[in-house]
């Protein structure tokens, strides 16, 4: 039986919803742990810590986060040796498969497509949290340049994380998007007004004028200024 493609909409949707009501995430970047904490009963604890639990880091499978079921409850084990840009993705990574509601078992070989598929999924959920498309479209009209750079400052992500979210962007056409995916725009917009005005204030026509007339009298002073020196 062919694998399911991964679920894009639902995904970006759950993201929005967490984006748009969160109380512990007004601001980038992003409260992950507050966010992990707020909206489920997993427990974050760092590699360190497993010994605790009698579990061997080797055995995870994984060198920067993984989600496990330790007497009835899932735990979140993370990497705290790697860069905290990274430590934010990789818990709302592990997160989004809780959140999403994907199976939490040791996938096999023979289950690498159902693994991949849920991969890209959590993927999508943690990059629209971290770096919301909205938010980034908003910056985008205002005139910011949405670089791999621009985002590791103003989000707090990785390399491989910004380069990614630029890449799956350039592929998204808006138009396309259902009203249940644009349900919270608005409010996520408003929400993080001011975190985007810090970066770039948005311009009205009043403002655009006067900045314009201000620049064409300046030009206007440049040349008559070099008319009078050159003899013109």
């Amino acid at each position: 039986m062919a694998s399911k493609k991964p679920d894009f909409k639902r995904a970006n949707i759950l993201a929005n919803e967490i984006l748009a009501a969160s109380s512990a995430l007004v601001n980038f970047p992003a409260n992950t742990k507050g966010i992990i904490k707020e909206w489920s009963d997993l427990k974050v604890l760092s590699f360190k810590r497993a010994h605790e639990f009698g579990i061997d880091i080797k055995a995870f499978g994984s060198e920067t986060a993984v989600i496990l079921c330790k007497n009835g409850r899932y735990i979140v084990f993370y990497n705290q040796n790697d860069p905290e840009s990274r430590i934010k993705f990789s818990l709302l990574h592990e997160f989004g498969h809780y959140y999403l509601g994907h199976e939490l078992k040791e996938y096999t070989d023979e289950d690498d497509a159902e693994y991949g598929r849920l991969e890209v999924e959590a993927n999508c959920f943690a990059a629209q949290i971290l770096m919301p498309e909205q938010v980034l479209n908003e910056l985008k009209k205002r005139g910011a340049m949405i670089t791999v750079d621009f985002l590791k400052k103003h989000f707090g992500v990785s390399e491989e994380a910004a380069q990614k979210r630029i890449e799956t962007m350039g592929k998204i056409n808006y138009e396309w998007k259902s009203a249940e995916e644009k349900l919270f725009d608005e409010t996520i917009l408003f929400k993080y007004k001011s975190f985007m005005d810090s970066i770039l204030p948005k311009r009205n026509r009043i403002t655009w004028f006067e900045d314009e007339y201000d620049m064409q009298r300046e030009r206007d002073s440049w040349q008559i200024d070099n008319r009078s020196r050159y003899g013109y």
